[in-house]
């Protein structure tokens, strides 16, 4: 028995890897989107940061400053944290080890369902086709980019822990039971809203039918809610502090219809027709068709299966009628009276629920036909793999090598805060997250579910033409000591901006510190202190003129959204170590095509000081769409200078016809 639990274990991370490819071979730059995932990053790193230098100050994170409990405007995923720390300590980075959370979160939701589904059935292929199923259904690949909701494991861990202890009432079960409670609520607060309840249900079928003794198990819970407590605790302060819950008509948005359970993800190659877009991706919560007919088929074996498929079917009736949120009076109820529940902003993820129970479904008729036909049984997890198949996946391939400023910004003394600029421009407040991995200083900026009234004040301000005197004395009383420009990003708000700089440097009340590169016209840091500011790099920057690199950079013109049949690649480098090659890199990186070199005499008259880069523009034109290039695909340019050091520009996603 051991080796077969063995053999699952590894094929379901080998199934993770396979479903998911090329997330493997790009782990340290490959993203689902380059959003959500960012605070996912973020909120992992300041997990470890926070335990190893002041673990008091977990929930006060450095971004949202000076807001409190930040951390619990989103999901604080410690007990992902707890996990991933040995392999942070030997210095994996933020990004790769949040793609190895994500890997090991799809094979433990398959290894989880698996051992539970083996637990009614005995038998190896049933266990193999729920977990199969559970791991990989169309619900997870939607959510790639809320790595909590990928981590689903500890909800079949804590029936199966349940069940344990039904059968064999113990102390030690009973403290199994509360770990497995413990590690489901560090790990996702919807799945220990959601899981207690299903645990709760499930429970109460054993009381009804005469199981009498709990009080290891009670114990155990009790123990695990004390232990909790200091994680939830800042969630109730941050609710009572900011008014953190959910409008009725926010949460009735995300409340699903009943035929939302017809609706596929976008990543679903098996259903095109069910693919409809309109609806809002929290709400396409279809199965799959074959998790639908062997559910179904379920109920015919009740008298051999009584405990999987009645518990199964009781999770789908939770999982289904929860799913339907405000739309049904299950949710409602809970919305209205339960605490906690006003602050589930989608409650079309109840359909997690569903799921499970129709794991557990399914592995009963697998179990039947495999006593009969080794053969049958055995088929069923190989078509499951291929209806839910979605791979190859085209990721976003993020640049994690940090910018020079923030590793500026890391060795400043004190506890000053840094606010950048400018604010909410392009998703700029993801890419802050991520590079506030490098420096661990408390930021103004900030995006999660959740915004203070503060931030949304000072971010209203910087946003504001012109921008008010009041910004900076409100930065102040804040804590800021210094601002970060990003000039590449400034765009609309470039003159408001820089005219409000010019302003409080006439006045003396800020002064220019230094420049670093960054993109194409650099980054800019100034203090929130008097003094000189006679630097020409910083006068030229208010003016809006161009200044130097010391280093290579570049930049591509974005390809359309659409390209049918040829397509035109072009854009610039420069550096003044020179040029040696521009390749663009397709298909995540797997597909290389070189460039040309050519002049340019507007580009050098622009960028005058690159003598080094004498053919500053690459061009390629490509007749058709190159083999092994999906039609959903991606290009990055990756330029090589003189030196031999590769850089790698922005990612672009385009469809490729």
């Amino acid at each position: 028995m051991r080796k077969q639990h063995a053999a699952a274990a590894a094929a379901f991370l080998l199934l993770s890897i396979l479903m998911t490819w090329p997330l493997a071979r790009i782990a340290g730059r490959g993203v689902a989107y380059p959003g959500d995932p960012y605070i996912t990053v973020w909120i992992l790193d300041w997990d470890h940061h926070a335990t190893l230098t002041n673990p008091l100050s977990l929930f006060h994170a450095n971004a949202f400053h000076p807001a409190r409990y930040s951390l619990a405007f989103s999901e604080n995923l410690y007990g992902i944290a707890i996990l991933l720390a040995p392999f942070r300590l030997l210095g994996m980075g933020p990004i790769t080890a949040h793609n190895a959370a994500l890997l090991a979160g799809l094979a433990f939701c398959g290894f989880a369902a698996y051992l539970l589904a083996f637990r009614f059935t005995r038998s190896f292929a049933a266990g193999l086709a729920a977990g199969i199923f559970y791991a990989f259904v169309p619900f997870r690949f939607t959510h790639l980019s809320h790595l909590q909701h990928i981590w689903g494991g500890w909800i079949p861990m804590l029936l199966l822990a349940l069940i344990w202890y039904v059968d064999r009432p113990s102390w030690r079960n009973g403290a199994i039971f509360g770990a497995v409670f413990l590690m489901n609520g560090l790990t996702n607060i919807h799945w220990l809203l959601f899981g207690s309840f299903a645990t709760a249900a499930a429970a109460a079928l054993f009381v009804a039918s005469g199981v009498r003794r709990w009080k290891e198990l009670l114990a155990g819970t009790a123990l695990a809610c004390a232990l909790l407590a200091p994680f939830l605790y800042p969630y109730a302060a941050a609710a009572k502090l900011y008014g953190m819950t959910r409008a009725w008509g926010e949460t009735r948005q995300f409340s699903a219809v009943w035929s939302d359970w017809l609706v596929s993800g976008v990543h679903t190659k098996s259903y095109p027709s069910l693919i409809d877009v309109t609806v809002d991706p929290e709400r396409w919560l279809f199965p799959g068709a074959i998790a639908i007919v062997l559910s179904t088929a379920a109920l015919f074996f009740v008298r051999s299966h009584p405990r999987a498929v009645v518990l199964g079917f009781l999770l789908v009736v939770i999982g289904f009628f929860g799913s339907l949120g405000l739309n049904f009076p299950f949710h409602t109820f809970l919305y209205e009276a339960v605490p906690g529940f006003q602050a589930v902003r989608a409650p079309a993820r109840w359909a997690a629920i569903a799921y499970l129970g129709m794991s557990m479904l399914i592995a009963v008729p697998v179990a039947v036909a495999s006593r009969r036909r080794v053969w049958v049984g055995a088929i069923v997890p190989v078509l499951l793999a291929l209806e839910l198949n979605v791979a190859p996946i085209r990721w976003y391939m993020t640049v994690p090598e940090n910018p020079d400023v923030y590793s500026w910004l890391q060795a400043q003394p004190g506890k000053g805060a840094a606010m950048e600029l400018p604010v909410d421009v392009a998703g700029s407040e993801y890419v802050y997250l991520l590079r506030a991995t490098a420096h661990h200083k408390r930021l103004i900026n900030g995006v999660s579910g959740f915004t203070p009234p503060i931030t949304a004040r000072l971010t209203a301000m910087a946003r504001s033409n012109p921008i008010p005197d009041q910004f900076l004395d409100e930065l102040r009383a804040s804590g800021v000591e210094w601002l970060i420009v990003h000039a590449d990003t400034l765009t609309y708000f470039d003159a408001s901006t820089r005219e409000w700089l010019q302003r409080e440097i006439r006045r003396g009340r800020v002064s220019f510190v230094r420049r670093f590169n960054g993109g194409v016209a650099g980054d800019f840091v100034f203090a929130l202190r008097g003094g000189a500011t006679a630097d020409p790099l910083a006068h030229s920057f208010l003016r809006g003129e161009r200044t130097f690199n010391t280093d290579t950079f570049g930049a591509m013109d974005p390809p359309p959204q659409l390209v049918r049949g040829s397509a035109s690649f072009s854009g610039f480098a420069f550096s003044p170590h020179g040029i040696r090659a521009v390749d663009l890199l397709f298909e995540n990186g797997a597909v290389r095509i070189t460039t040309d070199l050519v002049p340019d005499r507007a580009l050098s008259t622009t960028f005058p000081v690159y003598p080094q880069t004498p053919r500053p523009r690459f061009v390629r034109k490509i007749g058709q769409r190159p083999p092994g290039v999906s039609r959903e695909t991606d290009v990055q340019v990756e330029i090589t200078d003189g030196r031999g050091r590769r850089i790698r520009l922005t990612n672009f996603w385009f469809r490729w016809e």
